[in-house]
C-alpha cells in the first residue's frame, strides 16, 4: 500500500514541472460556460476533512461540475446515487454516517434540467475518483464516454486494505455488461493512465493526480472570461487547505504528498495563469452556493 509520511516531499517541485510543461495556454472557444452544481449536502467533521479544525460536525455540499463546450458536454463527478433519494440502505451504515441531503431535488437529472441538458446530452463523464459521493451517478449517462484513471476502476473494484470504505460495490458493479456480452462494459469507458486533453483544445484537461485515492485526477478548465479553473476532486477539501498546507484526516489521504503536491500544483498554476480553483465540498466555495441557491453557479 501507497501511503507515506510527510518527511520526504522533497519531490514537490519536480513532479510539478513536469505537469505544468503540458499545461500549455490555450484559446478557450466561444460561448464555453462551466456550472458548479450540488446534489445535497453531507455531515461531517471538519476535522476529517482538515487537519487540526474542530470535530463537531458540519455540511458540506456535494458539488459536480458541467463544461459546456462546442465539441459535447462535459460533466466531473457525479454526486451521490440517485438510488438513495427512496432507497436509503443502498448505502449501508454511511447513510446515518454522512446524514446525506435526499429529496427529490438532489436528483441529476433533476438538476442538469436546470441548464436545458439530459443525461443523454452529455458526451463525457468524468470521475475525480469513484467514492460514493463523486461517482454515484455514473451509469446514469449511458450514450456518455466514461473518463476514469485506471488505478481507480481497480481500486474502487478490489480496494487496497484500509481504502475500501467509502467505495459503494453497486456504483462499479452497474458498469458491468451482462452475462454472456462480449465487451466488459455496458457503457464505452476510457481507463486512462495519465492526463488526457479531452477536447484536444486545451480548454479542459484531465490530470492525473494520486493523492486523495489511488486513481484520483483533476480537471483544468481554460474558460474565455473566467479564465483557468481547476477542479480539484478531494485533492482539495477547503481553500485554507491550500493556502495553510492542510492535509485532512490520514484516513482520507491514501497518498499525503500527492495531495500537498497537488496544493503546489494550484500554486503555480494561480502565479502562471491566474488559476482559481473550485472544490467539491466547500460550503464557502460555488458548490456551496449552488447548494444554499438550489441553482447553479455560472462560470463563462
Amino acid at each position: 500500500m501507497k501511503r507515506t509520511t510527510l518527511g520526504t516531499i522533497s519531490a514537490v517541485m519536480v513532479l510539478v514541472l513536469v505537469g505544468i510543461t503540458s499545461l500549455s495556454q490555450a484559446a478557450s472557444p466561444a460561448g464555453m460556460k462551466l456550472y458548479a452544481f450540488s446534489s445535497g449536502g453531507l455531515t461531517i467533521a471538519k476535522s476529517a476533512l482538515q487537519s487540526g479544525a474542530s470535530s463537531n460536525p458540519i455540511t458540506v455540499p456535494v458539488g459536480f461540475f458541467v463544461v459546456k463546450h462546442p465539441k459535447g458536454n462535459f460533466l466531473f463527478d457525479t454526486g451521490n446515487n440517485d438510488k438513495i433519494i427512496s432507497d436509503p440502505s443502498y448505502w449501508g451504515p454511511f447513510i446515518k454516517g454522512l446524514t446525506p441531503e435526499r429529496g427529490p431535488d438532489v436528483a441529476i437529472d433533476t438538476q442538469l434540467k436546470k441548464i436545458g441538458l439530459t443525461p443523454d446530452d452529455i458526451k463525457y463523464v468524468a470521475v475525480g475518483h469513484m467514492h460514493l459521493d463523486h461517482g454515484g451517478n455514473v451509469c446514469k449517462f449511458p450514450k456518455a464516454v466514461f473518463l476514469v484513471q485506471k488505478d481507480e476502476m481497480k481500486n474502487a473494484a478490489w480496494p487496497e486494505p484500509g481504502t475500501a470504505g467509502p467505495y459503494i460495490p453497486g456504483d462499479v458493479a452497474c458498469l458491468r455488461n451482462d452475462l454472456g456480452e462480449a465487451l466488459p462494459n455496458k457503457t464505452k469507458m476510457e481507463q486512462l493512465s495519465g492526463d488526457l486533453d479531452v477536447f484536444g483544445d486545451g480548454s479542459v484537461v484531465l490530470k492525473s493526480w494520486p493523492g486523495h485515492t489511488p486513481g484520483s485526477q483533476m480537471a483544468i478548465v481554460r474558460l474565455p472570461k473566467t479564465g483557468t479553473v481547476i477542479l480539484t476532486s478531494d485533492n482539495v477539501y477547503f481553500s485554507e487547505n491550500v493556502t495553510k498546507n492542510l492535509l485532512p484526516d490520514i484516513s482520507l489521504a491514501y497518498y499525503p504528498t500527492g495531495i500537498l503536491n497537488a496544493y503546489e500544483y494550484i500554486r503555480v498554476l494561480q502565479g502562471r495563469e491566474n488559476a482559481s480553483f473550485m472544490t467539491a465540498h466547500d460550503p464557502d466555495g460555488p458548490a456551496g452556493k449552488a447548494r444554499s441557491s438550489h441553482a447553479p453557479q455560472v462560470f463563462e
